[in-house]
C-alpha cells in the first residue's frame, strides 16, 4: 500500500497503554494505507497485538486494525 500524498507511510507511536494504542487505533483506522507501529515496553503486550489484535490489559475487548502492528 502507498499512502496519499501528503500522509507518511509508516507512523510510530511510542508506549502501549491505553492513550498510546487508542491513538494508534485512531489513526490506523482512519488511515488504513498507513502502516502503524505501537512500541511496547513489554513483549507480551506487543505479542498480544499482533496475534490477537487486542490489548487486553489497557483496553478490554476492542479490535484493533489490521495495519497496526507492534514490537
Amino acid at each position: 500500500m502507498t499512502s496519499r500524498p501528503g500522509l507518511p507511510a509508516k507512523v510510530a507511536v511510542l508506549g502501549a497503554g491505553s492513550w498510546g494504542t487508542t491513538f494508534a487505533k485512531v489513526v490506523a483506522r482512519a488511515h488504513p494505507e498507513i502502516r502503524v507501529s505501537l512500541w511496547a515496553r513489554r513483549s507480551e503486550v506487543a505479542k498480544e497485538i499482533n496475534e490477537f489484535h487486542l490489548n487486553s490489559q489497557y483496553l478490554k475487548d476492542i479490535r484493533l486494525p489490521a495495519n497496526l502492528q507492534a514490537s
